[in-house]
């Protein structure tokens, strides 16, 4: 990818909507007189925050593409409602009162922390994303020059990678939620059990 435009292979991206866990992304290609316009999906939902692409659809037709991509946008949109409504937790993010404020001398491994509201996407800006239980990276270290931070979210159980500057602060005890609190007991022992079944195999 360039500076001045974003390519997927040979397809510029013309039109991008991130929302929810894709991003919808519109591309064209005029030298493909069979196949000039596209649309695809693309998501960073792996350890390493790497983009993938998939569900690609070409056509030669702009508002059949077009079309295609309005409605994939629209069912983003719905998905991220649905998920919405599922959640069984208060949504009021937390803040800086919340934690005590990350200090890079601090080894946070193993500690519940707060991701930054603002390093969430404007509709995950919730209670439920921001809980994470930290399990290592270099920068989970006190005076690491390492950066990669990775955590567990405590509601939803999903794995997932992040900077150092990412984190808020670790969450101050009297502010963890009950619902926290029997999730990290039930993550505590699931992470024990496996490290027990991998010393077993040895």
């Amino acid at each position: 990818m360039d500076d001045a435009k974003r390519m997927v292979d040979t397809y510029e991206v013309k039109r991008a909507i991130y929302i929810g866990d894709k991003e919808i992304l519109f591309l064209v290609d005029e030298r493909i007189t069979s196949c000039p316009y596209m649309v695809c999906n693309c998501s960073w939902d792996n350890p390493l925050g790497v983009e993938q692409y998939s569900d690609a659809m070409g056509s030669a037709d702009y508002l059949e593409m077009m079309t295609e991509f309005t409605e994939r946008v629209r069912n983003q949109f719905e998905a991220v409602k649905a998920e919405r409504n599922k959640i069984t937790v208060p949504l009021q993010p937390f803040t800086l009162k919340h934690c005590i404020p990350s200090d890079y001398k601090e080894n946070i491994e193993n500690k519940v922390v707060i991701i930054r509201a603002e390093c969430l996407r404007p509709e995950y800006r919730t209670t439920d994303k921001q809980l994470v239980l930290v399990k290592g990276g270099f920068g989970a270290h006190g005076n690491s020059r390492g950066r990669a931070v990775y955590t567990v979210n405590l509601y939803s159980g999903k794995e997932s990678r992040w900077n150092r500057e990412d984190i808020l602060g670790t969450l101050k005890p009297e502010y963890m939620p009950g619902w926290a609190k029997e999730r990290l007991k039930q993550i505590q022992g699931e992470q024990q059990a496996k490290q027990q079944k991998r010393e077993q195999e040895r």
